[in-house]
């Protein structure tokens, strides 16, 4: 089973949370972007209710993923 999109369902979406995990582990990209990018990611995929949802999710509790992939660098 695939867990690209951690605490989350997965969906057609799954690529989207990928993405945004490498997105986390790039020192040069800043949270907010890669947090922007996968909702435009998953809008494209799932449609806006569902983009917005996961966005609220990573922007409110995504913090310490993003640290997390930080240290691991």
């Amino acid at each position: 089973m695939n867990d690209a999109c951690t605490f989350w369902i997965e969906g057609s979406w799954g690529a989207c949370c990928s993405l945004h995990d490498l997105a986390y582990a790039d020192m040069a990209t800043t949270k907010l972007t890669a947090d922007l990018e996968l909702i435009r990611c998953v809008a494209d995929a799932a449609g806006w209710p569902m983009a917005l949802t996961m966005g609220a999710g990573v922007i409110l509790f995504g913090l310490p993923f993003w640290l997390r992939a930080r240290r691991r660098r």
